[in-house]
């Protein structure tokens, strides 16, 4: 409409000007939605937008800028989306190097900087992860050592079982022991021999250890340390820090009050304790809403009947001459020389009824163990002279609060029960006081009561019975005449006044965050010993029954001192065998095949699933036990919340099984579409016939790919 006005009227300077005023606000609005979609990720309406402002104007350098922009933006967003695939498939260094050039081009990308933080996450926890040894060394195993070296034990553990170590070269050559264990897991048999004869080891890797003595000096040496830093939401800073220096000796704690930090160095084992004490300790503070109600009642009975008399009768001697009056006129005296003054006569009839409710109602809220207050009222100010020495006087003030004041203390308990120190204090002026030397003073009247109680949550309570009852009478009579029954009213006049004051206090507690009791698993866990911290205690973990007997893995050692002879080393290859893909609610079935050289007489193993995608439905045994229509015992036990079968299968014959075969089957069914979930086989221990170990070698994960 503008433009047409334009054309028609040209001589029109304002039209022109609202014209312009009218597309720089359209064009400003429409680059501002852009800007806004664009923030929003939605690249299509920000783009949209853009084309619709270029239209009107063609040769704006913003709107070509914006443009641009969301084009980066495009490209940015595929960078990051093939970034998060790789991070998705385990390799962050490859989505970090396609992350980078959109952080260099864009520093403030979103999705960026969140990938970026994952990345960061995954690095730092795979860099502070301390190495563990394989799941093969916790298998169990016997061991039977009679007053053998240290150095003959490990030679012996390293060629039946292929783990690695390493002697510190202070360990004494003649330093002997004993064990003699059953089906102990080996890692648990050598952590005991390593503690009853004062030795520490240090993980080198999945397969290698180093021993050295457990001496200060040496673990100064070999003891790696950790340093982390606690910002703490809620615990005290300085008790923390007595806390761990008390409880875990730790060996160096700097605190930062103004940042709530706490900055730990020691082992990691000590540090992973020193995570859960201050887990116990930082737990957010209780508070607590008092819904407080505060009446004070007064009621006035007033009552003034009769008549007042005059009760008084003034003579004045009149002067002669003159306003003064002199001795000769008293000396002439008489009825006509003096005056008289007589008071009034009054009729009182008066009754007055007076009723007055002060309602406070105040909300506060306390948090544990914080005295909360309250004051409605006045803050009078009283002076005060100092007179000195010298003459000098100096005048002071101070302020008396008088009203209503009340002081809360609660105290909130875990079963959401809060006790409460109550002190309730009620004044007012009653009187002013003017002193001789001309100061004013307040008489100040006063009711308190201080108690303590425990309520639940939400119940109330009530505070009442501080009662102030006057009951004043008074009478104003003619002696003798106001003496007489029935007409005695008629010759004096009575008062009765009566008031009656009464406070009463409600008190509700609503708590807003209670004590939350710490769970089991929170609040006690392993510390070690006196002498050494760890996160578990020194013990010989226990085989499961069911599968016990297919868990035998030999005898390792021998009665003597001497070295135990070396077994060759055979090798046991496993491998899947199934299908690439399965349609979402399909079962699949995949069988673990094995090739042996050697004769094996059991096999326990550990199977992993993807729990979110797979619904377990059964486990069926091979046939490579069976050879020969050997008897097997095949126990299993399925854990599906985490995606974990534990399996253990046993042959009854005297010989073993060898060759080739089919282990078992897993059958499971799908619920959800995923590419590449994988099946994979966490653990196995192949147990041989007679002695000597197997070298295994496990299969690459099962991948199956679930379709809609």
């Amino acid at each position: 409409m503008l433009e047409d006005l334009v054309v028609q009227f040209p001589q029109q300077k304002r039209y022109h000007v609202d014209l312009v005023n009218a597309r720089t606000s359209y064009l400003n609005r429409l680059l501002s939605l852009a800007d806004g979609e664009r923030r929003a990720g939605r690249l299509d309406t920000s783009e949209k937008l853009l084309r619709q402002a270029q239209n009107l104007d063609p040769n704006s350098d913003s709107i070509r800028e914006g443009l641009a922009e969301l084009r980066r933006d495009a490209r940015h967003a595929e960078m990051t989306r093939t970034a998060k695939e790789a991070f998705e498939k385990g390799e962050p260094d490859g989505a970090w190097a396609r992350l980078e050039p959109v952080l260099t081009e864009n520093p403030q990308n979103p999705l960026a900087l969140e990938l970026r933080q994952q990345i960061e996450d995954r690095r730092a926890k795979a860099r502070m992860a301390s190495p563990q040894l394989e799941s093969v060394f916790r298998k169990p195993v016997n061991l039977e050592f009679r007053d053998a070296t240290v150095r003959v034990v490990f030679d012996a553990l390293s060629r039946s079982t292929g783990i690695n170590y390493i002697l510190d070269k202070d360990i004494r050559p003649d330093l002997r022991t004993t064990v003699v264990t059953r089906l102990a897991p080996l890692e648990d048999a050598i952590d005991l021999i390593l503690m009853t004869n004062q030795l520490e080891k240090k993980v080198l890797s999945p397969n290698t250890i180093l021993i050295y003595p457990a001496t200060p000096q040496k673990l100064r040496e070999y003891q790696d340390l950790v340093i982390k830093g606690f910002y703490l939401t809620s615990a005290d800073v300085k008790q923390i820090q007595s806390v761990l220096k008390g409880m875990l000796k730790i060996r160096e704690v700097s605190i930062d009050e103004k940042l709530r930090l706490v900055v730990v160095r020691d082992t990691p084992d000590a540090v992973r304790l020193a995570e859960k004490l201050i887990a116990m300790h930082d737990l957010g503070e209780p508070e607590v809403m008092l819904e407080l109600e505060v009446l004070e009642v007064r009621r006035n009975r007033l009552l003034e009947l009769g008549v007042q008399w005059p009760d008084q009768l003034t003579l004045t001697p009149l002067p002669s001459a003159g306003t003064t009056v002199t001795l000769n006129d008293l000396n002439n005296l008489s009825s006509s020389r003096t005056g008289a003054t007589l008071a009034n006569t009054i009729i009182n009839l008066k009754k007055q009824d007076g009723d007055v409710n002060l309602l406070a109602n105040p909300r506060i809220r306390a948090k544990n163990r914080e005295k909360a207050k309250i004051l409605i009222g006045d803050r009078v100010p009283v002076i005060t002279s100092n007179a000195t020495a010298t003459g000098l006087i100096s005048q002071s003030v101070q302020y008396l609060d008088v009203g209503l004041k009340l002081e809360i203390e609660p105290d909130i308990q875990l079963n959401r029960e809060v006790s409460m120190k109550v002190a309730l204090e009620v004044s007012s002026i009653t009187r002013e006081i003017t002193t001789a030397t001309g100061l004013l003073t307040y008489q100040v009247g006063t009711r308190n009561a201080s108690t303590a109680l425990r309520l639940r949550d939400g119940d109330t309570q009530i505070l009442a019975g501080l009662i102030n009852d006057e009951d004043r009478r008074t009478a104003n009579r003619v002696p003798g005449l106001g003496e007489l029954p029935l007409l005695g009213r008629l010759f004096g006049s009575q008062r009765n006044d009566n008031q009656k004051t009464e406070i009463v206090l409600s008190i509700t507690p609503r708590l807003i965050r209670g004590l939350v009791r710490p769970d089991a698993m929170t609040s006690e866990f392993w510390s070690g010993t006196e002498a050494r911290l760890s996160t578990r205690p020194l013990v010989i973990a226990s085989v499961d029954p069911g599968v016990s007997s297919a868990l035998s893995a030999g005898s390792v050692g021998a009665g003597s001192s001497s070295n135990p002879p070396a077994q060759a080393l055979s090798e046991a290859l496993f491998n899947w065998r199934g299908p690439s893909s399965v349609k979402v609610g399909n079962e699949v079935r995949v069988e673990l095949l094995v090739k042996s050289e050697r004769p094996l007489r059991g096999l326990p193993l550990q199977i992993s699933f993807d729990s979110a995608t797979f619904d377990f439905v059964r486990l069926e045994e091979g046939e490579f036990f069976r050879q020969g229509g050997a008897k097997t015992s095949f126990a299993h036990n399925i854990d599906q919340a985490a995606g974990r079968v534990f399996v253990g299968i046993n042959r009854s014959a005297s010989d073993g099984a060898q060759g080739e075969g089919t282990v078992l089957s897993v059958v499971l069914k799908s619920k959800v579409a995923k590419p590449g979930a994988e099946i994979n086989v966490v653990a196995a221990t192949p147990v041989v016939l007679g002695t000597g170990a197997v070298t295994v070698s496990l299969p690459k994960p099962q991948v199956v790919s679930v379709t809609p």
